[in-house]
């Protein structure tokens, strides 16, 4: 391929993607659609974020929880085993970064439930 026509092939992708940035209009749904979300998808994620953050929050018993995680990574210290200690004291600061992404979607969720799904 030559210089002129890669020229022209940025160029080209540079103008579709100004013309499409430009042209963002606000996006609407059908009441039917609507109604769809709120009585299938809202109930759906606020479970799986309930359930979700019930696991990372749970007992040490609780596999995956962050009391779990902090048990294991004790007992890999206790043993003399500093690597794998080391990788489930970064997965518990993961379990920390995942409850405020959970927190933030079910904040989400119950603005448009509030918004959009009425009090239900």
């Amino acid at each position: 391929m030559n210089i002129s026509r890669i020229g022209g092939l940025v160029a080209g992708m540079l103008l579709l993607g100004a013309g499409t940035a430009s042209a963002q209009e606000p996006i609407t749904i059908s009441p039917e659609k609507v109604q769809q979300i709120c009585s299938n998808r809202v109930p759906r994620v606020e479970s799986r974020v309930k359930a979700l953050t019930d696991r990372i929050n749970g007992t040490p018993e609780t596999l995956g929880s962050k009391k779990w995680i902090e048990q294991k990574a004790a007992d890999a210290r206790k043993a003399g085993n500093t690597a794998r200690a080391d990788v489930l004291d970064a997965r518990l600061k993961l379990r920390d970064a995942q409850l405020v992404k959970l927190s933030k979607a079910g904040e989400r969720i119950a603005k448009f439930k509030s918004e959009h799904c009425g009090s239900k």
